[in-house]
């Protein structure tokens, strides 16, 4: 009697569901309620999501849900007429993890009654594991195009032992998955900098694990300087043993910071070596561009090809230019300094020898062309041609010469003839 008077006040009580037997009321419903998990995982990771989803068999009229965890009611949802009724666990969290049931009220001749328990669902929700570091070889503030860095991804000490590794681009692509904890990239360009993070996961009986990711690392790239040029004073790139030689090194552009360097034969000069007599003077002030390597004497040791570069100051590291075009310079001997004058002027007095006697040679063919022709009787004529022949005796009368005389040189000396004619003989 006296529970037949408490029955409408436990109706519908959360906590005290199992007073209600279905034996004593039949009006009660059988345990019959399904819970069900989706997505159905043996462990959940935090952030991920899911729906408890309770189900009732049969069509009965169902005025409310209600959801328990660990054997504490949860505020009931009023879902009448439904028979299927979700529970979404959105963004899970650590403390969501336990055990899960489900009941709901339904409405019968004798008022609102509840339904036996669900079967119970298990939520086991594991943290991530904690994140890795990254680390970079060699590290630089920036790199070069051609070079290569190693990427190592290590999982901290005393950590679930890592089952495989993941590099990745921030904001890209997977670069690689795998057990290998090291990745090496090669830079080709600009196109080759960016960020880059890992992680790694764990497995147990149950399920893979990922970490957190790693801090991310930066890896910049920057192109190699511009190439410099390189002049000489005197500019012929051949001087005279003993005189000062003056080699500059420009670079293009205009910066506060940086280093310059000369070659002679692919061996870098160091300033004030003995050997070479060479000292470097840099520019009077950081703003100029260019660099000069003064030789006092040049020596014959100074003979060679020349080239210099630059390295330029970038975010704290040295980046070297690429070489200047090679120029050979040739020292040239005291004798053969004298030698060569006179050489070259040589040629040039031969020449000028050939074009004195060339010019001899012309005035006297021009000169005999100028000569008159003979008088007639130098030519001849016939006998009995009236007064204009000649009397050969006379002729001969004419020409005889006041004297003659030959005189012969003794042995070794020039012969000279000396040949007197008259004034009144024709030329």
């Amino acid at each position: 009697m006296v529970l037949t008077l408490l029955l409408p006040v436990l109706a519908c009580l959360p906590t005290v569901p199992w007073l209600v037997s279905p034996a004593e009321f039949p009006d009660v419903a059988p345990r019959a309620l399904a819970l069900s998990a989706n997505p159905h995982r043996p462990a959940y990771l935090p952030g991920e999501s899911l729906n408890l989803t309770c189900s009732v068999p049969r069509g009965d009229q169902v005025v409310q849900f209600q959801l328990w965890k660990d054997g504490e009611a949860q505020p009931p949802t009023d879902s009448r007429g439904q028979r299927v009724h979700s529970f979404p666990l959105a963004q899970l969290r650590m403390q969501d993890a336990g055990t899960y049931t489900c009941l709901y009220c339904l409405r019968q001749s004798k008022g609102q009654r509840q339904s036996w328990r669900s079967n119970p669902i298990s939520i086991s929700v594991y943290d991530h594991p904690t994140a890795p570091s990254l680390s970079v070889s060699p590290r630089h503030p920036v790199y070069l195009p051609g070079e290569a860095v190693t990427l190592q991804c290590m999982a901290p000490p005393g950590a679930h032992p890592a089952a495989g590794f993941q590099l990745s681009r921030v904001g890209g692509r997977n670069l690689s998955s795998g057990s290998n904890d090291t990745q090496t990239l090669s830079i080709a360009g600009l196109a080759d900098a960016g960020s880059f993070t890992c992680l790694y996961w764990i497995c147990t009986s149950t399920r893979c694990i990922q970490s957190w990711e790693s801090h991310p690392i930066s890896i910049n790239v920057t192109d190699l300087p511009s190439q410099p040029s390189l002049s000489i004073d005197p500019p012929s790139e051949a001087v005279s043993e003993g005189l000062p030689l003056l080699i500059s090194c420009m670079a293009p552009g205009d910066t506060s910071d940086w280093r310059f360097q000369f070659y002679k034969d692919g061996d870098e000069l160091v300033p004030g070596n003995v050997g070479f007599e060479i000292s470097t003077r840099e520019p009077g002030t950081s703003s100029v561009n260019v660099s000069m390597l003064s030789i006092p004497r040049a020596s014959l040791n100074n003979t060679g090809e020349f080239t210099c570069g630059y390295e330029e100051n970038v975010s704290g590291r040295w980046v070297p230019s690429r070489r200047s075009q090679a120029v050979n310079i040739t020292v040239n001997s005291a004798a053969t300094a004298w030698a060569q004058p006179r050489n070259k002027l040589l040629p040039c007095g031969i020449l000028v020898v050939l074009g004195m006697a060339l010019a001899a040679l012309v005035c006297y063919r021009t000169r005999n062309k100028r000569v008159p022709e003979p008088l007639q009787y130098l030519r001849g004529s016939e006998p009995g041609e009236g007064d204009g022949g000649l009397d050969p005796r006379r002729y001969c009368e004419e020409l005889k010469p006041n004297s003659v005389r030959v005189e012969l040189p003794g042995e070794g000396s020039d012969v000279y003839t000396l040949l007197t004619f008259p004034s009144s003989a024709p030329p």
